[in-house]
């Protein structure tokens, strides 16, 4: 498919400019540009078929210049995951997830910018082996993110997720370069709403109904717990779940 894809945008450049000379007299250059690009988008989109309605955001931009690290989830490069978008599932598209603007843009070879996709039209998308899900956040939940994508860490009677977080801090000193940090928020969903996990005593207190068992099952795993609260979190609604049965 790419080079037919190839063929096609070649084919049109190859149109345009045998008519520069003819449109330059009553079109700017800028205006001819645009129409040029808008042309070839709308030439390739039609040859992407039924995955073409992914296709359908606005330009993605980024300028990270002088800041150390990178703004996306898990790498700088583009993966291949999955993505269910305005009620259709796509498979094996390449795209990344900007943690720091909680935006997700699609990459392909075949064109010479990224497309950035509707949040609102993004149910959920899987991302290497991390699954995550779009939550509209409301009252009666303490997502202090509010609306955005959240990573699905369990999914049971209880549920648990987490929000991935990047931020630009400064450095201890003023010679230091900016760097992007990753921050990880956990909520846990028992009934109706999501409250938030800052620590193994506040997720211990969302367990009342079995908070003696829970403290003996800490007990038990003290050392997998003492430094991963990710883990802790799962782990814990997996075992209330099972004393619920």
């Amino acid at each position: 498919m790419r080079q037919r894809i190839g063929r096609l945008i070649c084919l049109f450049y190859s149109l345009v400019f045998s008519h520069v000379c003819i449109g330059q007299s009553y079109l700017s250059d800028s205006a001819f540009y645009r129409q040029a690009v808008d042309h070839a988008v709308g030439l390739y989109v039609n040859s992407l078929g039924e995955n073409s309605h992914l296709y359908n955001g606005s330009e993605y931009i980024f300028s990270s210049h002088g800041i150390k690290g990178s703004p996306f989830f898990f790498s700088d490069q583009p993966l291949i995951g999955s993505i269910n978008y305005d009620g259709t599932a796509y498979e094996n598209v390449h795209f990344s997830y900007d943690v720091v603007q909680d935006r997700i843009f699609l990459t392909e070879k075949g064109m010479g910018f990224n497309i950035q996709l509707i949040n609102e039209k993004i149910a959920s998308f899987t991302l290497e082996g991390h699954r995550f899900i779009h939550i509209h956040a409301d009252s009666s939940n303490d997502l202090s993110f509010g609306d955005g994508f959240y990573d699905l860490l369990y999914a049971g009677p209880s549920t648990a997720i987490a929000k991935r977080k990047k931020q630009v801090d400064e450095g201890f000193k003023a010679e230091d370069s900016l760097k992007y940090n990753s921050y990880n928020f956990f909520f846990v969903k028992k009934s109706k709403s999501y409250e938030r996990v800052e620590n193994k005593n506040s997720l211990i207190d969302l367990f009342p109904d079995q908070k003696d068992k829970i403290k003996k099952f800490y007990r038990k795993n003290k050392r997998l717990f003492k430094k991963n609260l990710e883990e802790a979190t799962v782990r814990t609604c997996e075992y209330y779940d099972q004393l619920k049965k």
